[in-house]
């Protein structure tokens, strides 16, 4: 997917340690795809360098061109927001 990234989800990937590699995955297959606070929430399953499995949570504005990822986080509570 082509994709720009926002001030805010560069400041988020540098302070959370998320590698940009990790994003694109997601955003080119997506576990899920939902949609919070009018943004399209990109999800997937990964395994952090501790051996850890996390859930990548990208949101992302879809109404403009090229597609631009506001924010991204990482959480250990997979169950909370993954939706069957």
């Amino acid at each position: 997917m082509n994709f720009e990234l926002s001030g805010h989800a560069q400041e988020e990937l540098t302070n959370r340690s998320i590698p940009l590699q990790v994003v694109e995955l997601i955003l080119d297959s997506p576990g899920q795809i939902l949609e919070e606070d009018g943004l399209k929430v990109y999800q997937g399953q990964f395994t952090g360098t501790n051996g850890n499995i996390y859930l990548l949570r990208v949101f992302i504005n879809d109404q403009v061109s090229p597609v631009k990822v506001v924010t991204v986080y990482r959480t250990s509570k997979i169950k909370k927001y993954w939706r069957d």
